[in-house]
C-alpha cells in the first residue's frame, strides 16, 4: 500500500531536513492513527503520500505508483482531507455532483446517509455556513468517494461533540476491510475507538508503527499501586495514578489500550518503551 524508502524533505534549498533518510512500510486494510507533536512534520507526510508535495530525495509508492506524477489514475485512488477545509461558495449538492465526476467510484447512497448522519441537506449554502458545517460535507465526500487510499488531517477539529459521534459512526460503518484510512489528530480519544495502528512520529522520525494488538501484548495500563514493580509512565487521572506497565508485571484494572497514555509515554520514557517494543 504504502512503501516509503530513504525519504528526504525539506521546505526549500535553503532550509533544513524534516525528514532525513526515513522509511516506511504500511500495509493495506487498517485505520492506522498518525501521532506526533506539533512540528514532527505529519500534515506533511499526508501531503507527500497523497503527491502534493515533492520529495527531496528517496523513494516513494503509494499503491503501486509514485505519487509525485501524479497520474490521474492515482489520484482516483486517493482522498486528502485538510485540516481546513476550503470549497465553492455553492450548494453541499452541487459540490458533491461536482466533485463525483473525479472517482469513479463514488456512492450516493453513502453520501445522502452521510448528509443525513451528519444532518445537513443539499441544498444548504456552503459559502455561508462555519468550517464545522463546510468540513462536515468535505467529510461527506470522503466516505462516498471510497477510495483504496483515504488520508484525513485532524478531521474531527472544528466539529461539535454530536458531529463527532457522527463521524464515528460513518467511519465504523463505511470503512471497507481492504481501504487504508490515516489520520493524523491531537484528539485521540475522539477517535481511540477506531484506530487499530499507530504511526508516531518524534524528533521528525518514526519511534512507533505497531498494530494496536501488537502493542496490546507489550503494555499493560492499570492504577498504580505501592506493590507493583515501578512503571514506565504515569500520569494523574479520576481514577486516580493510572500507569503504563510491561506486559506480565503485577498491575490491577481491566484490560484496555490507551492511545493517549502510550503517546504520552512515549514523550517522557522514549528509550523505556523503545525497549518494550522490541520484544518479540
Amino acid at each position: 500500500m504504502i512503501d516509503i524508502k530513504n525519504l528526504h524533505f525539506r521546505y526549500s534549498r535553503t532550509s533544513p531536513l524534516l525528514f532525513e533518510n526515513m522509511s516506511l512500510q504500511l500495509p493495506s486494510g487498517s485505520i492506522c492513527g498518525l501521532l506526533g507533536r506539533n512540528g514532527e512534520g505529519k500534515t506533511t507526510m499526508l501531503k507527500l503520500i497523497a503527491g502534493s508535495l515533492l520529495a527531496s530525495d528517496g523513494e516513494l509508492e503509494v499503491l503501486g505508483k509514485n505519487p509525485q506524477q501524479r497520474e490521474p489514475k492515482f489520484l482516483q485512488q486517493v482522498f486528502l482531507l485538510p485540516e481546513i477545509v476550503n470549497t465553492p461558495a455553492i450548494r453541499v449538492g452541487n459540490y458533491l455532483d461536482m466533485m463525483a465526476r473525479f472517482y469513479p467510484d463514488y456512492d450516493n447512497d453513502i453520501a445522502d446517509e452521510a448528509l443525513r448522519t451528519f444532518d445537513i441537506n443539499r441544498d444548504m449554502k456552503l459559502g455561508k455556513v462555519s468550517q464545522g458545517q463546510r468540513k462536515k460535507a468535505v467529510i461527506t465526500l470522503a466516505m462516498a468517494v471510497r477510495t483504496p487510499l483515504l488520508l484525513m488531517d485532524e478531521p474531527t477539529n472544528s466539529l461539535d461533540i454530536p458531529s463527532k459521534a457522527a463521524f464515528r459512526q460513518l467511519m465504523a460503518r463505511y470503512t471497507q476491510d481492504e481501504q487504508t484510512v490515516l489520520i493524523s489528530t491531537h484528539q485521540v480519544r475522539d477517535l481511540e475507538s477506531l484506530i487499530d495502528r499507530i504511526l508516531m512520529l518524534e524528533n521528525n522520525r518514526i519511534v512507533c508503527n505497531e498494530t494496536i494488538i501488537s502493542l496490546g501484548q507489550k503494555f499493560r495500563f492499570a492504577p498504580c499501586n505501592k506493590e507493583q514493580t515501578p512503571p514506565l509512565y504515569t500520569e494523574p487521572s479520576p481514577m486516580g495514578t493510572m500507569g503504563v506497565f510491561p506486559k506480565g508485571e503485577q498491575a490491577t484494572g481491566d484490560e484496555f489500550f490507551s492511545i493517549e497514555l502510550f503517546f504520552n509515554g512515549m514523550i517522557s520514557n522514549p528509550q523505556g518503551f523503545a525497549n518494550i517494543m522490541k520484544r518479540s
